[in-house]
């Protein structure tokens, strides 16, 4: 599954041509999405509603298809951007073996007409290659509210039907974004597809089953409740009865929030929807994708069906392996979530640095984290003594963290969020593992706390260098053996638990740093709490205010020898 970001031309003008460095970039991706599917072996390739930069890429994917290298049987479905009528009437006359019904034909686009199509292309077992052209149906407002072009509306949709490996049939359809919810000639698109569909069933008397829908959008809401809500509408409710849809899958295909990576609005969201009786397990924390998605999608119009949401909303290339309904076993000897495996690639091809685009897993808590370091500023160093020292400590820290193994990070968080440490084993078994709730809970209370051991690390690693990778605690200045610890709570008060928690993780000396909502220092009754729970001397307690308002206040070498003496930590003597 291609996600691209796109980038168009400005003013925003029918029929919506591409940045050329935007169709550059496509061009690029068909390559490298075909490069890891030499290694994938995927059944399936997906590009999103614009997601081919015109005729060209058409023949670009052909070509590849039409290889040695690419196996039979494999389906590519796509997007086209914005075509004129030359351009649909030369995509339909490719010297391939190119499909369009005849409402559709270049003949019936005028010239005050632009055509959005998808595409798709077909590999049959015998290594025979076909393209099957579906102009939308249902113009989208953008689309509608026109001042140069109308959009040409298509007339018909196909049904394939293709077989899995144990010979029974698999169909599939696939709609361009507005497609799914429009209407138009007085009903909506997709019920008069169903009920065209289920006619022809019940004129032989053969229910069928629909396996998977494909939903190519470029679709700035992906999650509004009108594209939810039919969604399990479609997979829900029992009408047209001949086409069954219980086990089926809607795909969601999307285009990307931005060329980084990116956990938000407008765009992303790419998916898999199930139906409710889908027997899969959702209430686990898997790697790259959610599948407790209400939260992330803000939303529950989806109620009892089982959803997969692909975490990654930047500009990727996803891989997944879909576990069908029907071939799963509904009980404890087949419990799985719908996806087996997904990775994320990134689009250009080049090795990535980035951890959200490994070409391989990425656990939530490491998708989590990176998202949010990409917010946290240097800012409040602006004006200090040794503002560069800091800033570079600040760009240290961040790089360190976002490298930090997922276990790790996991912990990390959850020791340095007071409201966290409340949570209680049960029945005197293990702790759960903090990163099983980041889909369900993580939220501002794990960011702030986050935001706080970065600063404190920046703000003590701009006078002493510190080792985050080594440290069992937030980091560790490794010349005097001390480890750092940083809690953020609504009080000074709610950090004790936390702190009792976090000083049994090692046998070193402890620097504690505490945050409250407010940013106050900490008062001295209140540092009497913090004792060592091992009952030894060798922990120093402060707080981020007075960290902060030292390196803003005291002039470089005062701040300096604050910093050395507060590092200076007497050895820990456990009891």
């Amino acid at each position: 599954m291609v996600q691209p970001y796109l980038e168009f031309e400005t003013p925003l003008q029918e029929p919506f041509p591409l940045l050329a460095e935007c169709s550059t970039s496509l061009a690029q991706a068909i390559d490298t999405a075909f490069e890891i599917a030499r290694t994938t072996d995927p059944h399936i390739m997906l590009f999103p509603e614009f997601g081919l930069p015109g005729v060209e890429a058409v023949s670009r994917i052909a070509a590849h298809m039409a290889t040695a290298v690419v196996p039979s049987a494999r389906i590519l479905i796509a997007g086209v951007r914005g075509l004129s009528k030359t351009e649909y009437l030369a995509l339909c006359a490719l010297p391939y073996s190119v499909n369009v019904e005849a409402e559709n034909a270049p003949d019936h686009v005028t010239d005050a007409q632009w055509v959005n199509t998808s595409v798709t292309f077909v590999k049959d077992n015998a290594g025979a290659l076909s393209l099957w052209i579906q102009p939308k149906i249902s113009p989208s407002w953008t689309e509608e509210n026109i001042c140069h072009q109308r959009m040409f509306t298509g007339r018909a949709v196909k049904v394939f039907n293709a077989r899995f490996d144990n010979g029974l049939p698999c169909r599939f359809f696939s709609l361009l974004c507005y497609d799914w919810v429009g209407r138009e000639d007085g009903a909506a698109v997709l019920n008069t597809i169903l009920e065209e569909f289920d006619q022809l069933c019940r004129n032989s008397n053969n229910p069928r089953n629909l396996q998977w829908v494909f939903v190519l959008q470029h679709n700035p809401a992906p999650n509004h409740v009108t594209f939810l809500t039919t969604a399990s509408n479609f997979l829900s409710l029992p009408h047209p009865a001949f086409v069954q849809r219980h086990d089926a899958a809607v795909v969601m295909v999307c285009t990307a929030h931005g060329k980084a990576p990116a956990r938000r609005d407008p765009h992303g969201y790419s998916s898999f929807i199930f139906g409710p009786r889908a027997p899969f397990d959702s209430n686990g924390c898997a790697p790259t994708f959610a599948t407790q998605s209400s939260r992330l999608r803000k939303s529950t119009a989806l109620q009892t069906c089982k959803d997969a949401v692909l975490r990654e909303m930047g500009e990727c290339i996803h891989t997944v392996e879909v576990r069908v309904p029907v071939s799963v076993v509904p009980n404890a000897t087949d419990r799985t979530a719908a996806l087996v495996d997904a990775r994320t690639f990134p689009l250009s091809g080049n090795a990535s640095v980035d951890p959200r685009l490994p070409g391989g897993p990425v656990p939530a808590v490491v998708k989590w984290v990176n998202d949010e370091l990409d917010t946290v500023t240097d800012g409040d160093f602006i004006g200090t003594a040794i503002e560069a020292d800091l800033k570079t400590a600040h760009g240290r820290t961040v790089n360190a963290y976002r490298n930090l193994k997922s276990q790790v990070l996991a912990v990390r968080v959850d020791v340095a969020c007071a409201k966290r440490a409340g949570a209680v084993t049960k029945k005197g078994g293990p702790a759960p593992d903090p990163a099983a709730d980041i889909d369900t809970a993580w939220d501002a209370d794990e960011r702030f706390s986050l935001q706080h051991v970065v600063q404190t690390l920046a703000l003590i690693g701009g006078v002493a260098e510190l080792d985050t990778l080594r440290s069992q605690l937030h980091g560790r200045y490794d010349t005097a053996g001390v480890e750092i610890g940083a809690i953020r709570g609504s009080k000074h008060s709610e950090c004790v638990p936390a702190f009792r928690r976090l000083a049994e993780k090692t046998h070193s000396s402890i620097i504690f740093v505490s945050r409250d909502d407010n940013n106050l220092p900490i008062l001295p009754r209140e540092i009497a709490a913090f004792t060592d729970p091992g009952g030894g001397r060798g922990i120093k307690h402060t707080d981020a205010q007075t960290l902060l308002a030292k390196a803003r206040d005291a002039t470089a070498a005062e701040y300096r020898a604050f910093i050395m003496e507060l590092l200076n930590v007497p050895d820990r003597s456990i009891i």
